[in-house]
């Protein structure tokens, strides 16, 4: 195998991702760094050390810590591997990577006093209804906070308690259609109908209006939700992550598989659906959320 063989492997392995609708861009630039490394080296095939030998000379070169480079480097060699067998592919676990954080989670008891400080925030106003509209729907459906400030007026479907969005080119440039429970359509709808009466003062078709009637704007949103959650008194836990908007969406995922293990469902099984729901092109993409 020569440096061309490998171009050639690596430029049709990215198109297949591309075609999947996975983004490619910072693991293209790490795998092209080591096809121009191994296309000199890899006079027998690509061996673990001559991986661990590009992860050497690659350490400074800004490409990230050699457990983030080493990953897109296996997944490229499981799929050299089909047609060339004797690639060896190292052991991702012969380097440690960085330890995350674990994620904030919101109990439920949490999330219904931050939707409850949320309409007290300027209690009365249009503000107060939009903050405490969108905090309790990404709460309820798990959706990306961008998602759902990207919602215009017509992408919400609310009638007779059967309510959907459509989530339009969101990431990983897909679209879908996200079923509403009940009680989220009849608290939407409420907000919708207060909304409709102003359709005539805004120059927006933006489902959530600021207070200047433009869309809401993810700033805006993430101040004030900093602020709800100071004064619902909810801080970080020991080892956790500060909480953020995003953790509500953490928050939809671990309580909808923990409800699913106390009514004895195949969890395993409904992870795809989960990962479909949640907008993302697989399984392990919808545990990192």
């Amino acid at each position: 195998m020569n440096g061309t063989e490998l171009q050639y492997r690596l430029t049709s392995y990215l198109r297949i991702r591309e075609a999947l609708g996975m983004n490619v861009g910072s693991d293209a630039r790490v795998l092209e760094n080591f096809i121009d490394f191994a296309g000199e080296e890899c006079r027998d095939g690509v061996t673990s050390k001559l991986v661990f030998d590009w992860l050497d000379v690659t350490t400074k070169q800004h490409l990230g810590n050699a457990a983030g480079r080493l990953t897109p480097v296996r997944q490229f060699l499981l799929h050299l591997s089909a047609s060339f067998p004797d690639t060896q592919i190292p052991e991702p676990y012969l380097l440690s990577s960085r330890k995350r954080p674990t994620p904030f989670v919101f109990s439920r008891d949490e999330i219904d006093k931050l939707v409850e400080v949320a309409a007290d925030v300027a209690p009365g106003t249009l503000s107060s209804l939009v903050l405490r509209t969108v905090v309790g729907l990404i709460a309820a459906t798990g959706l990306r906070a961008s998602e759902a400030l990207d919602l215009d007026r017509a992408d919400a479907a609310l009638q007779d308690e059967q309510g959907t969005l459509l989530i339009r080119e969101s990431k990983f440039h897909k679209s879908r259609i996200v079923p509403l429970h009940p009680s989220t359509v009849r608290h939407l709808a409420a907000y919708a109908t207060v909304r409709d009466c102003l359709q005539n003062r805004v120059q927006t078709n933006a489902l959530f209006l600021s207070s200047r009637g433009k869309r809401l704007s993810y700033e805006a949103l993430r101040q004030s939700f900093h602020t709800i959650v100071d004064r619902a008194g909810i801080r970080a836990r020991n080892g956790n992550r500060k909480p953020t908007l995003h953790s509500l969406r953490h928050s939809f995922v671990v309580g909808r598989l923990h409800s699913w293990h106390e009514q004895g469902v195949d969890v395993e099984g409904r992870l795809v659906h989960l990962a479909t729901y949640l907008g993302h092109v697989g399984v392990v993409k919808a545990t990192g959320t």
